[in-house]
């Protein structure tokens, strides 16, 4: 077995113009304690953000195509550790992240899971939102959340499906048939960005009704139209 001391966990950071919150996120990352590695893929930006990433030395750089399941799919190709670690651009680590992480995967069975999740925004039906991802379920569970898994695993179900969307529930699916996906207690603080920008109650009914089609088997291809990207 391989001691906790001595696992990598790789973090991997899709991005497509986020010169507005990589430089916060990349400096949370360096300031865990433990043995990581910080991957930065690139989709394609029109901003700053390719060179706000090649101002940390230590982080690794690449462009890919783009599509957030594409650049997971590459980041993870590069990774050097046991574990890959999937964040946000807009999205924050607690400072025990690396303990959280190692004491859950050293359970038995357990393969993977995620973080519960804390928006940066003032708002009673985001602290709701906030207290439903304590539970261990897709409906609860999104990529903001800061998916994790142990590589072997990843590599093994061919890691994300290349679709436009909702690839954060699709792989869910495939990983909770190979062992216990869990979240830890604790907690990322993500942007709240989305719903400034559409307002709560517009952005919390979409996400939900979006997610109840992908349910019933609505193409992401089809879904993805109504949800753009950040940037």
């Amino acid at each position: 077995m391989v001691q906790v001391q001595n696992i990598k966990i790789s973090i991997i950071i899709p991005c497509l113009n986020e010169a507005s919150f990589l430089e916060k996120t990349i400096g949370n990352c360096l300031k865990l304690q433990g043995n990581f590695e910080i991957i930065v893929v690139d989709g394609g930006s029109g901003d700053n953000t390719v060179g706000i990433a090649r101002s940390f030395s230590i982080v690794k750089i690449f462009t890919s195509k783009k599509g957030r399941a594409s650049q997971l799919n590459f980041g993870a190709k590069e990774a050097e550790g046991e574990v890959l670690l999937f964040l946000h651009a807009d999205t924050f680590l607690p400072e025990n992240t690396y303990s959280l992480i190692t004491e859950q995967l050293e359970k038995s069975k357990h393969i993977g899971g995620s973080f519960r999740l804390r928006i940066d925004k003032l708002h009673p039906l985001l602290n709701l939102y906030s207290w439903c991802s304590r539970f261990s379920l897709e409906f609860f569970t999104y990529g903001d959340h800061a998916i994790f898994v142990k590589q072997e695993i990843f590599k093994s179900i061919g890691g994300f499906k290349t679709i436009s969307f909702m690839e954060d529930i699709e792989i869910q699916r495939r990983l909770r048939k190979r062992g216990k996906f869990k979240k830890v207690k604790d907690y990322v603080l993500t942007s709240g960005r989305r719903f400034e920008k559409n307002g709560t109650f517009k952005q919390l009914a979409l996400d939900v009704f979006l997610v109840c089609l992908y349910n019933l088997s609505i193409h992401p291809n089809h879904l993805k139209r109504f949800y753009s990207d950040h940037g």
